[in-house]
């Protein structure tokens, strides 16, 4: 990588549905660059972006591919992010690391559902973006209907900056729109309608557009359409045939000229949402995705967002207040790495060694300590309980599982405390497999997977009385305790709330917390099927002791059985977590999607529609929802997509309590 500034430098992340032909199009630029001699193709599985051999055997990417070319002075890095949504995580690293998103649509299908949740996210960070029409040889289609369509779909202002020259059988090319000088026909119109859009950001220029038919210079014009296409204000449209090369072209020529560079693109922001100029002189970089590498080890991809960075620097890791030696610097070509001496605000690198470096930290000068905002990343929505198939490997399926959310943060762990199981949460079902099998081919474990319990509880809807006398005579000192209680509903949320109403000594001061440890025990362990008992008062009315005989241990055992006695008169109840959903499909799945939510337990609670996409909002109970992320995606072919937030406890209807209670035996531990 020869010298160069920021301006020269255009970080473009390759976003879409599946197979609209983002990782075809980063390889036809890289051989048009001249950065690899051979176009590899996905169908044969020998591209430099998707090298992993899940990728290979299932001709789509999974993970982001960063790809790295140079043309006419002018440095591009490619961020190649997967097209299926289970893997949304990747193009929100992608996100964080450039300046415009340059989304794939396929002419011959058209937008997708998938492609447009992407967009979505693109424009959620702020970021500049742009459309690239694929295939366009592969069948014949009127482009300016199209375009037409594209701009209602999105709702945004999309304005061809290329032209097709015929398309299908008839395709021979694409024409680069100019922007000043003499043009007639398509090209001419092409021109007349992107300079009007592009003078609508600048007041100036549109008072002499418009009352002066005075047109920007060619410069002008560019600076014009750069800040137009960053604020939103207009959505360039360019065009290519990847496959053969036909049109990457003039789509470089258009992005080194007409996309922003790191100085004029939207600004990377530090946590208080102050923007980091690229021009500001002390160092600081963004981790935006780690990898671990079979050879390499742990690899941090940077972005530099201001001033420099070299080796042997030892920037601060804010995060762990510790600074960071750099004793290697690459460039990445896939699974290929380049050594570099040092890089220039805007570029991306990676960086080795650094075992402490976590997806999101900031690296900066120690002089100059501050953090970057961190990418914001969609939330998991899909969970599983999982355990080692071989109970030994429990410290390696610990270490592997740390590796994981290290180069995927979309992907956590945790242990449920009301289950006692082990919980992995994902994007989508299919990301939760992709990532375990990883973890059983690099960590050697062996992992089972279940649907997680549903963490209930038990709770009472009336007051009642309970008693039990414990009397054990052994030989020597015997065991004595009889306790009095009243069990009533407490507020929802208050858990126990123990009271002593005894008097006259019945129970000894001293026994009072024996019978709460009691109660207590009785409610962790439930009594009709299990589950967490919350939300009881219990009253201790009445007792009886012996001098001798009387301990903790015989008041303990007392107050439990005492509890359980009163808690079946109480007429109990369970109680099931409701869960907020918030479902987007598009509407021609509108009704197979309300039947099953309704077969669910579900309400309906709300609806709304964008375009083409529907939102559903309804309230579910966890239990029926654990399957869900797998219907869903069998319903819209993988379209569809969820969120969820927890809502509130709700009473289990009888039958569906009798169910679960079936079966379950109170273990006798006294």
């Amino acid at each position: 990588m020869g010298k160069h500034s920021p301006g020269d430098v255009r970080n473009l992340a390759l976003i879409g549905g599946p197979r609209t032909g983002k990782t075809t199009l980063a390889e036809a630029i890289l051989v048009h660059c001249g950065a690899v001699a051979r176009r590899g193709t996905v169908a044969e599985g020998n591209t430099v972006s998707d090298y992993e051999p899940e990728e290979r055997e299932k001709k789509h990417s999974v993970q982001l591919g960063v790809l790295h070319a140079e043309w006419k002075n002018h440095v591009l890095n490619l961020l190649d992010a997967p097209g299926y949504p289970d893997f949304i995580g990747e193009t929100a690293a992608a996100l964080a690391a450039c300046e415009t998103a340059a989304m794939c649509v396929d002419v011959t299908k058209g937008l997708s559902f998938p492609g447009r949740k992407a967009w979505e996210l693109a424009g959620r960070a702020g970021k500049a973006r742009c459309i690239v029409a694929t295939h366009v040889d592969a069948a014949a289609f009127d482009w300016d209907a199209w375009l037409g369509s594209l701009s209602q779909d999105l709702g945004c202002r999309c304005v061809a900056v290329m032209i097709p020259r015929g398309s299908g059988t008839g395709f021979s090319g694409c024409d680069l729109v100019p922007l000043a000088g003499d043009a007639g026909g398509a090209l001419g119109a092409a021109r007349d309608a992107l300079i009007e859009a592009a003078v609508e950001i600048d007041e100036a220029a549109l008072t002499r557009f418009l009352e002066n038919d005075q047109r920007p210079t060619e410069a002008q014009a560019v600076q014009l359409v750069v800040r137009s296409t960053v604020a939103g204000a207009l959505v360039p449209v360019l065009c290519v045939s990847a496959l053969d090369g036909r049109g990457v072209d003039e789509l470089l020529q258009y992005v080194t000229r007409c996309l922003p560079s790191p100085l004029d693109g939207p600004p990377i922001k530090d946590e208080q949402g102050a923007p980091v100029p690229a021009t500001a002189p002390e160092f600081s970089a963004l981790v935006f995705k780690t990898v671990i590498d079979p050879f390499v080890g742990r690899l941090a991809m940077l972005r530099v967002v201001s001033g420099r960075l070299e080796l042997n620097m030892s920037p601060l890791n804010p995060r762990t207040q510790k600074t960071e030696k750099i004793h290697h610097l690459q460039l990445t070509q896939g699974k290929e790495h380049v050594p570099v001496t040092s890089a220039e605000a805007g570029d991306i690198v990676a960086v080795t060694k650094l075992e402490t470096l976590e997806t999101s930290d900031t690296l900066c000068d120690a002089a100059h300590p501050h953090l970057l905002a961190r990418p914001a990343l969609p939330r998991p929505m899909v969970a599983r309980a999982i355990e080692p198939v071989n109970h030994a490997d429990e410290v390696k399926l610990s270490v592997a599982l740390k590796r994981a959310v290290s180069e995927d943060p979309t992907f956590t762990f945790e242990r449920d405390e009301a289950t006692g199981q082990l919980i992995a949460h994902g994007i989508s079902t299919m990301h939760l497999e992709t990532v375990l099998r990883r973890i059983k081919e690099r960590g050697h474990v062996e992992v089972k997977v279940s649907v997680p319990r549903v963490p209930l509880r038990e709770t009472i809807t009336r007051s009642a009385d309970g008693h039990y006398r414990h009397k054990k005579q052994t030989g020597g000192r015997g065991q004595f305790a009889e306790v009095f209680v009243k069990l009533s509903p407490a507020p929802r949320g208050a858990g126990l709330v123990f009271q002593d109403d005894t008097v006259g000594g019945s129970v000894p001061r001293q026994f009072i917390p024996a019978v709460e440890k009691g109660a207590r025990a009785a409610m962790g362990k439930g009594v009709i099927a299990g589950y967490p008992v919350v939300d009881v008062t219990v009253s201790v009315v009445d007792g009886k002791f012996h001098d001798v005989d009387s301990d903790e241990a015989s008041f303990k055992i007392a107050g439990t059985r005492a509890f359980r006695d009163a808690f079946l008169k109480c007429h109990p109840v369970m109680l099931e977590p409701l869960l907020d959903l918030e479902v987007a499909i598009p509407s021609r799945f509108m009704g197979a999607i309300t039947s099953d939510l309704t077969g669910r337990r579900g309400h309906i609670t709300g609806m709304d529609t964008l375009g083409d996409t529907q939102i559903i909002k309804a309230r579910v109970p966890q239990r029926e929802a654990l399957t869900y992320p797998t219907v869903l995606r069998s319903l819209t072919s993988g379209e569809g997509s969820f969120s969820s937030t927890f809502h509130d406890y709700e009473v289990v209807p009888a039958n569906v309590q009798q169910e679960i209670m079936s079966g379950f035996t109170l273990a006798d531990e006294d």
